[in-house]
C-alpha cells in the first residue's frame, strides 16, 4: 500500500532554504528504491533498518536511516543522502505497517521539525522512551535503589517555544524550522503547545506583518505565565526606533503584558513595551521573571521536580541552588524555613527571585551570588556548608561544578537534566567519589520528541 502522506512530493506550507549545508553526498534522483525491515530507533527517534547483500555492495553502506518510522515494519524505500553511518532515505510505501503505528495527530507533523514521533502510539512512544533511557544507565553499569516513575500526561502543553518569523513580499511566515532545513513549517493543529501559546503566535504575526518591513527576519521566544504572555524578539540587524515604537502602539491594544528586544549574540534585553510585569508563583512567592527567562516547558513537569525537590530538603538547613535562574527549583524550600544560597549567571533572574521573596518575607533566608559555574565553579571547601545541593545545569552538564562537589563532604545532591547522557558523564564523577544514586524519576515534558527530562538524587556514603 503505498501512503501519500509519505511521499516524495509531499508539499510543505513554508518559506525558506530548503536544506542546511553538511557532510553527507546527495544521491541521484534517479537512484532505485530499495525495501528495509526496521531493527530499531536511533536516540533521535529515527528508524533504522538493514539493507540486502546485493543493495550492500551496489552502496557499500549496511545501515539506512528512514524517518518516521516503527521497529518491525518493512518499508519500501527511496535513498537521498549517502552519510558516514549510512544511507538515509524516505518512505515511499509501508509494506508491513505496525500494529504500534498511528495517523499523526498534528497536520505539520510529517514536515515540522518540533515531533520526531507522533506517528507511534502513546503506549509505544511512552515506552521507547523510558527504554532508551534505562539502557542508557545499564550500559554505563548505574544503578539506582529506587525508580520514582516515569510521569507522562497526553493532556500536557507546552508553554514556552522559541518562533521563526519571516516576511516576504507575499506575505509572513512563522513556525517552526522543518527537519534539517532553515524552511519555516506554519503550524496547523498543533498538539503540544498551549492554546494560550498559539493565540499569541497568530497576534504576533498579525502585528508583526503590518508592522515589519519587507525581508525582515527573527526569532520570537514566548514565554505563557499564567498572568499573560511575555514575547522577546531576537534579531540579527537593527530594529529602527520607529518600527520599535510601532510595535509599542500595536500592542497596548493586544492582551500581551511585555515585548522585549535583543539582538543575536548578546545577553541584554531592550523593553519596547510594558502592559504589566508578567509573573509566577513558587511557594508563595510572586515572581517577576526578566524578559527571556527560561521556564520549565510544562507545568506538568514544573510541578513534579518542585515535589520532588521539597521532598528531600524540607528538614534542611540550608541548600545551595545552582544555575538556580529566578528560584525555580529552591524557592518553595523557603516557605519551608530552609535557607538558600542561590548562584546562577544571570543577574537579572537573580534579582527577581531576591526582589519576590523580600516582597514575600524579611527574614533573610536567600541569599544571591552572580557566578559563571561552567568556567569557574564553586570550589568543594564552600560546598561543605550545605545539607543539599540543587542543580539544573545546561544540556551539556556541569563537568567542572560536578567534580567539585564530588570533592565536598555535602551529604546529599539533586540533579535535574534535560540530558540523560550528560546527566550520566556527571552522575559517574559522583558515583566515583563515593556518592550513591539513590533515586531517579523520568518527566516527559516533550512529548513526542526523543527529548527527556529526569532528577535523581545522590546521596554520601
Amino acid at each position: 500500500m503505498v501512503f501519500s502522506q509519505y511521499s516524495k512530493s509531499s508539499k510543505k506550507r513554508g518559506f525558506g532554504k530548503a536544506n542546511i549545508k553538511s557532510n553527507s553526498q546527495k544521491l541521484p534522483k534517479n537512484i532505485s528504491d530499495i525495501e528495509v525491515k526496521i531493527h530499531q530507533l536511533s536516540s533521535k527517534g529515527v528508524g533504522v533498518g538493514y539493507i540486502s547483500q546485493q543493495d550492500k555492495e551496489k552502496y557499500q553502506k549496511n545501515k539506512v536511516y528512514v524517518p518516521n518510522t516503527i521497529p518491525g515494519e518493512v518499508v519500501r524505500v527511496h535513498p537521498t543522502k549517502k552519510t558516514g553511518k549510512g544511507l538515509e532515505a524516505e518512505i515511499i510505501e509501508l509494506v508491513t505497517p505496525s500494529s504500534e503505528r498511528q495517523s499523526p495527530k498534528c497536520n505539520a507533523y510529517l514536515n515540522c521539525g518540533g515531533c520526531q514521533l507522533q506517528h507511534m502510539t502513546y503506549d509505544a512512544y511512552l515506552e521507547w522512551k523510558q527504554q532508551t533511557i534505562f539502557k542508557l544507565f545499564q550500559k554505563s553499569n548505574i544503578v539506582q535503589k529506587e525508580f520514582g516513575g516515569f510521569f507522562a500526561s497526553k493532556l500536557q502543553q507546552r508553554r514556552r517555544a522559541s518562533f521563526k518569523f519571516k516576511r516576504t513580499q507575499e506575505k509572513s511566515f512563522i513556525g517552526f524550522y522543518a527537519r534539517k532545513s532553515h524552511q519555516i513549517i506554519e503550524l496547523e493543529g498543533c498538539i503540544v503547545l498551549c492554546p494560550e501559546l498559539l493565540k499569541t503566535k497568530q497576534i504576533i504575526l498579525q502585528g508583526l506583518d503590518k508592522i515589519l518591513p519587507i525581508g525582515a527576519s527573527l526569532s520570537i521566544q514566548i514565554n505563557q505565565y499564567d498572568t499573560g504572555s511575555d514575547i522577546l524578539i531576537i534579531a540579527e540587524k537593527k530594529v529602527s526606533k520607529e518600527v520599535q515604537t510601532e510595535l509599542a502602539v500595536w500592542a497596548s491594544d493586544t492582551d500581551i503584558k511585555r515585548i522585549s528586544l535583543s539582538y543575536s549574540g548578546e545577553l541584554k534585553a531592550y523593553l519596547i513595551y510594558q502592559k504589566s510585569p508578567p509573573s509566577i508563583i513558587w511557594g508563595g512567592i510572586i515572581i517577576s521573571p526578566p524578559p527571556g527567562s527560561f521556564l520549565q516547558p510544562t507545568l506538568f513537569g514544573e510541578k513534579i521536580l518542585q515535589q520532588e525537590i521539597l521532598s528531600a530538603y524540607k528538614n534542611a538547613k540550608h541548600c545551595l541552588d545552582l544555575f538556580a535562574g529566578c528560584g525555580t527549583l529552591s524557592a518553595n524550600l523557603l516557605s519551608q524555613k530552609v535557607k538558600i544560597t542561590a548562584i546562577d549567571t544571570q543577574i537579572e533572574c537573580l534579582q527577581a527571585y531576591k526582589a519576590g521573596y523580600q516582597n514575600f518575607d524579611q527574614d533573610n533566608l536567600l541569599k544571591v551570588e552572580t557566578r559563571d559555574l561552567i568556567n569557574a565553579p564553586v570550589m568543594s571547601s564552600f560546598l561543605n556548608h550545605f545539607d543539599g545541593i540543587i542543580l539544573d545545569p545546561p544540556r551539556n552538564g556541569a563537568n567542572e561544578q560536578i567534580k567539585q562537589i564530588s570533592m565536598s563532604h555535602c551529604p546529599s545532591v539533586t540533579y535535574v537534566s534535560c540530558n540523560p547522557i550528560s546527566f550520566i558523564n556527571d552522575a559517574k564523577i559522583l558515583i566515583k567519589a563515593g556518592y550513591q544514586l539513590k533515586k531517579i524519576t523520568l518527566i516527559d515534558q516533550f512529548s513526542w520528541t526523543t527529548h527527556s527530562e529526569l532528577i535523581g538524587n545522590f546521596e554520601k556514603k
